[in-house]
């Protein structure tokens, strides 16, 4: 991983981390770490952990050539080195996910990274590009209110992507990864070119 300068679209820079190969094995052992602190959690009572929001968002960047921005390009969580995309990426390691979003959140781009697209975590993530209207998902019929509406309340819409866009539009996932698989995938990030 190195620091990097990246443009926004609006012309504004910003820095953030590139990511190559060798954190892509680094992700691969941190994989099996979470999985082992999972299972000692389980021996407690315990839940597992959440995804931890660099371990998406650093695998996103390696396979989509893009920047992780750390917080400092608005609410972008990446920012695509191809064509200067802010991107937001969210993530579960559940079935049945509760997404959430900023009061203020914007995005150019919004992709959604599954690590349990089998029901379970097992090492298999699957990369969706989520390329639909989602402010005028109607998030609580009974008042009617949408996305756009809890925003401009200043409350945080949740909802769950898998269920409300995922398998209602019975979309494919643009990258299919197995972090439990020997061979390294084709890596598209890693320059800055």
């Amino acid at each position: 991983m190195r620091s990097v300068e990246v443009k926004l679209r609006d012309g504004s820079i910003c820095h953030g981390d590139l990511f190559d190969v060798d954190d892509y094995i680094k992700l691969k052992n941190i994989f099996h770490d979470w999985q082992n602190i999972n299972k000692q959690l389980k021996t407690l009572g315990g839940r597992n952990l959440n995804v931890p929001d660099v371990f998406s968002e650093a695998l996103f960047c390696i396979f989509f050539n893009s920047v992780r921005t750390n917080g400092e390009a608005h609410s972008y969580d990446c920012v695509s080195l191809d064509n200067h995309a802010g991107i937001q990426v969210k993530s579960c390691s559940i079935d049945n996910d509760c997404t959430s979003f900023g009061p203020t959140s914007t995005w150019d781009e919004l992709y959604f990274v599954d690590f349990a697209p089998n029901g379970s975590v097992d090492g298999n993530v699957w990369f969706y590009k989520i390329d639909c209207d989602i402010y005028s998902i109607v998030l609580n019929a009974k008042k009617g209110e949408t996305f756009r509406d809890q925003q401009a309340q200043g409350r945080r819409p949740r909802f769950s992507i898998k269920s409300a866009i995922i398998k209602a539009q019975n979309l494919d996932p643009v990258l299919k990864i197995n972090l439990l698989d020997d061979e390294i995938p084709e890596i598209k990030g890693g320059t800055d070119e």
